[in-house]
């Protein structure tokens, strides 16, 4: 069955998808070591704090266009009806721009309390504003990306990726060895332009793409397909909403309770362990069209073979990696200069159990946007609560430690949740 599933296409786009993931690694790491070792553990960290704010703001107020566009336009493809497949993609930029702008002039109207609360430095809201315009083109790659994933064009995707790491790393590189800057404001300024570049390039790919096929359609307003996506988006709005709560909240915990030295440390830690999320990352993109297809046809044995079959592949890699980076670990602090703790090895092991239980979790999106929307609300939710209290509560008590902790617990209980729906989802149809 899953030799079925895995045919020749989905193979290669998994392979360039690795490819990928190798290689943002590659510049990840990179940018680790040149951020840290010329720019400073604390700037890391300081800048670890902005991306979580904006993180935020982004859950608060993203439409996730990526998601709808790919629900309905796969479907609305599916069933040739291409006048509306057009009229998704314009529902999908209109929400793209108006929510893009929006979250611009909150981050602006916040920018002092945030540098003032989290940075503990007034100075710093300049670098959150411009910050700001970084996630403001990641909304406008909203309908892009969705339109690429119906389409399962997954090397445009990859490539934009690519794209967007070389040149953080490259700028960095011109920023340190050529203009000698050392600032914050520098590094935020390199990935501005990195964001920009790739935003441009992905624009360009969907009109080559998108002008070839649907020049000659008309788009026709259709109010029920308008009625049906909105109550689809008002669902997915509301989960990611929810997630502001919870998402991005564990650097400004640290932030406020401790500094963002400990911020980059904790950075760093997950930095390490990243390519645990790179091994499960592919799957959910390449999944996701698949998944849509088999429950249009009512098809929920392949849906169960093959959610199985890859979380225990993302399981086995995940624990070996996860290994082998413990005893690396006191060198990759060596490499960039900083002196490296005992203590270090203990954060390291819970940061690990996280990450290995966030990466079973790869298909929940997918599975939730297919069958049940309500399910992601219903977790963020839960995630949200959680975090504001128990996590809080623990961070202040505990410090660094007692937030990892409620963090694994909370997400121990959602990853059963998941199981539990999904498994009902399959058992439902089995046994009826």
């Amino acid at each position: 069955m899953i030799k079925k599933i895995l045919n020749s296409k989905f193979k290669k786009d998994l392979s360039f998808s690795y490819i990928t993931q190798a290689i943002t690694v590659s510049f990840g790491f990179i940018q680790l070591f040149l951020i840290n070792r010329y720019f400073g553990v604390e700037t890391y960290g300081q800048l670890a704090i902005i991306i979580s704010t904006a993180g935020i703001f982004s859950s608060l107020l993203t439409a996730r266009s990526s998601e709808a566009v790919t629900r309905f336009f796969k479907r609305e493809e599916l069933s040739k009806n291409f006048e509306n497949a057009k009229f998704v993609l314009l529902i999908g930029f209109t929400i793209d721009l108006i929510t893009a702008i929006l979250l611009v002039m909150l981050i602006y109207l916040l920018s002092n309390f945030i540098a003032m609360t989290f940075l503990k430095d007034l100075n710093l809201s300049d670098e959150i504003i411009i910050y700001s315009f970084i996630t403001f083109f990641l909304f406008l790659r909203g309908t892009l990306i969705g339109y690429f994933q119906s389409k399962e064009m997954f090397m445009k995707i990859n490539i934009i990726t690519i794209i967007e790491s070389f040149f953080k790393v490259f700028g960095l590189l011109i920023a340190i060895y050529f203009f000698k800057f050392n600032s914050l404001e520098a590094v935020i300024y390199v990935f501005f332009l990195a964001s920009l570049v790739s935003f441009l390039f992905a624009l360009f790919s969907f009109l080559k793409s998108y002008l070839n096929e649907y020049l000659t359609i008309n788009i026709i307003i259709n109010t029920n397909l308008l009625q049906e996506y909105w109550s689809f988006n008002i669902k997915t709005f509301f989960s990611s909403s929810l997630k502001a709560g919870n998402q991005n909240i564990d650097n400004l915990i640290i932030g406020y309770f401790l500094n963002a030295e400990v911020v980059g440390i904790y950075q760093i830690l997950k930095k390490v362990l990243s390519p645990i999320m790179i091994v499960a990352t592919p799957f959910s993109m390449l999944v996701y069209p698949k998944l849509i297809n088999y429950f249009e046809k009512n098809q929920k044995d392949k849906f169960k073979h093959i959610i199985v079959k890859i979380s225990a592949y993302i399981l086995m890699i995940s624990m070996t990696y996860g290994f082998m980076s413990y005893v690396f670990l006191s060198d990759i602090f060596q490499l960039m200069n900083i002196e490296f703790d005992e203590i270090y090895s203990n954060y390291f092991l819970l940061v690990a159990i996280l990450y290995i239980l966030t990466s079973q979790m790869w298909w929940v999106r997918a599975f939730s946007n297919t069958v049940n929307p309500n399910y992601s609300i219903y977790m963020n939710l839960f995630a949200t609560i959680f975090q504001l209290t128990i996590t809080i509560l623990l961070s202040k008590y505990f410090g660094f430690i007692g937030m990892l902790i409620s963090i694994i617990v909370m997400n121990i209980i959602i990853l059963n949740f998941w199981f539990r729906k999904g498994y009902k989802y399959v058992y439902t149809y089995i046994h009826t």
